[in-house]
């Protein structure tokens, strides 16, 4: 206990620590105060996620009874499983709860702003790793993203335990915990089965050119990395073939009902170059995207503020990489600036940009900046000052419009009103079969949170249909319904006024509801219609 009490004292003693105790306190706050509330109601791919995890929990699992599945199906198109088997642990210790499944964003996001930190600290200066923290935490993107939980959102931050372990790493063991975390990253997102691996390549033939690794310590590190790929490799096969979802040993290689390689082409390259185009990519890295639980058009992904010293910091980095790779010398700088480029060029290759396909970048974009603030620093200290209290300043309004404004602007995405209604439906018609008309995309999947339905329960009681295009929807859940056919006056009828994405289905059987002599009872913004003789 001395020791401890020694150790901490030393720590303290240096001012620069203080300073990251102190960002890094706001970083846990801003992240997880009023966690549940802000943005509030759960997301149809988080929903999606939240159940399969409590499946996982409780019955090994996921919803279509896949054991260990190394990829969920979600809702045909696929999810990455390793958000879902984080959040599994955690609902094991402190059962479900939307807390809960946000957890692991807000967890790894702070781990991401500590390794981040001691990164900067100890190769390049103690006031380039604070600045780094401090943009990190601030940054409007790393704030929003660690507050739901989305599978890809795990992405930066392993990419960071990725890199901290590889080159602290001293000993063999050391190594394959490396590789590891580098295998775990492919189990984060999808498009990281590109970018992953043209990153690692690069940066060990960076690595290897100024004597910082050998060949011996990279091989060790890809052992393990290829045994985690395995089963992916796998997963792209059996989808690739379609021969049907196979058991190997312990794990499951599910096929999904829908194989999205189709999104993956060079022809997407000049279209996401393209000023001009939608949600093209400089657009999504310097401005927002149309997804407001992305991004605020307000604020820009990371302060519009910063745009400049992005840019400028960027040009400095390239130039004092281009010295040090022609004097050999190792710098972290060099490692950032690869890792930017090499997934840069990767996500061009994607089709439908959004923010979160380019989430690997935002934290390099962070670091150009912080060597921009750096350089003003050093040259004129009251102009760097200035620059942090304008920073300060334009976070703190950031806070504030997010909590004023981010539960108006996520609209349906986030629903919030589905699981009271299913609630109240239980308790008031227990025995009646229910069709249901509202605005939950996905509408089977909050159903089954709000009864906590066991995934047997719900294979042996679901109806999936699956159309031309190769999309599939549940219709059908025990006595629910979700595809209207007929009146039938046993039924209960459920319609969401002011629907937006089923405004005319709502209407037209509203209508004839109400022809054939159905009464109306309002809950909500709800519509409940029963038939009494």
């Amino acid at each position: 206990m001395q020791k401890i009490l020694e150790k901490l004292k030393e720590i303290f003693k240096d001012k620069y620590n203080i300073c990251f105790g102190i960002i890094l306190i706001i970083a846990i706050l801003s992240r997880i105060v009023l966690l549940e509330q802000f943005p509030n109601g759960i997301h149809e791919d988080e929903a999606g996620m939240m159940y399969d995890a409590y499946c996982m929990a409780e019955y090994g699992t996921d919803r279509y009874l896949n054991e260990n599945p190394v990829y969920l199906i979600n809702f045909g198109g696929g999810q990455s499983v390793l958000y879902a088997a984080i959040a599994s642990l955690l609902i094991r210790l402190f059962g479900l709860s939307v807390f809960v499944i946000k957890l692991p964003a807000v967890i790894f996001s702070i781990i991401t702003i500590i390794l981040a930190y001691l990164l900067a600290k100890k190769y390049i200066g103690k006031r380039f790793a604070l600045i780094l923290a401090f943009l990190i935490t601030i940054c409007p993107w790393h704030i929003m993203q660690s507050r739901w939980g989305l599978d890809c959102n795990l992405l930066s931050s392993f990419i960071m335990i990725s890199i901290y372990t590889l080159l602290n790493a001293k000993k063999d063991w050391h190594y394959i915990i490396s590789g590891v975390f580098w295998g775990l990253t492919l189990y984060t997102y999808a498009l990281s089965y590109i970018m992953l691996p043209v990153f690692f390549i690069v940066l060990c033939i960076y690595l290897l050119y100024v004597k910082k690794i050998t060949i011996k310590q990279i091989v060790i590190t890809i052992i393990p990395i290829l045994v985690l790929a395995i089963p992916l490799i796998l997963l792209q096969i059996v989808n690739y073939i379609g021969k049907g979802t196979i058991k190997l040993g312990f794990i499951t290689i599910p096929q999904l009902y829908t194989y999205r390689i189709s999104e993956i082409g060079f022809e997407n390259v000049l279209y996401n170059l393209n000023i001009n185009n939608g949600n093209n990519i400089w657009q999504l890295l310097f401005s927002a995207d149309h997804n407001a639980i992305n991004s605020l058009k307000e604020f820009g992904t990371i302060h519009y503020i910063l745009i400049p010293f992005v840019v400028f910091g960027f040009i400095l980095i390239i130039k004092e990489t281009i010295k040090t790779i022609k004097e050999k010398e190792f710098n972290l700088k060099t490692v950032f600036l690869i890792q930017f480029i090499t997934i840069f060029f990767c996500v061009l290759v994607f089709s439908d940009l959004q923010l979160y396909k380019l989430n690997p970048l935002f934290i390099m974009m962070l670091v150009f900046a912080t060597e921009a603030i750096l350089w003003i620093y050093n040259k004129k200290a009251i102009l760097g000052h200035f620059i942090i209290a304008s920073l300060i300043i334009v976070f703190i309004l950031f806070e504030i419009f997010y909590f004023k404004n981010i539960n108006n602007k996520t609209g349906v995405a986030f629903n919030r009103d589905f699981i009271p209604l299913v609630n109240y439906l239980e308790e008031e018609y227990p025995d009646k079969e229910i069709f249901m008309e509202t605005d939950a995309i996905q509408q089977y999947i909050y159903l089954l949170l709000a009864k906590q339905m066991s995934p047997y329960e719900f294979m042996d009681n679901m109806k999936l249909v699956q159309y031309r295009t190769g999309e599939t929807e549940v219709v059908e859940v025990s006595r629910y319904h979700f595809i209207y056919w007929e009146i039938n006056k046993d039924t209960i009828y459920v319609l969401e006024e002011g629907n937006v994405f089923r405004s005319n289905s709502v209407e037209k059987i509203k209508s004839e509801l109400e022809n054939e002599g159905f009464q109306k009872e309002q809950y909500g913004k709800f519509l409940i219609y029963s038939f009494q003789e």
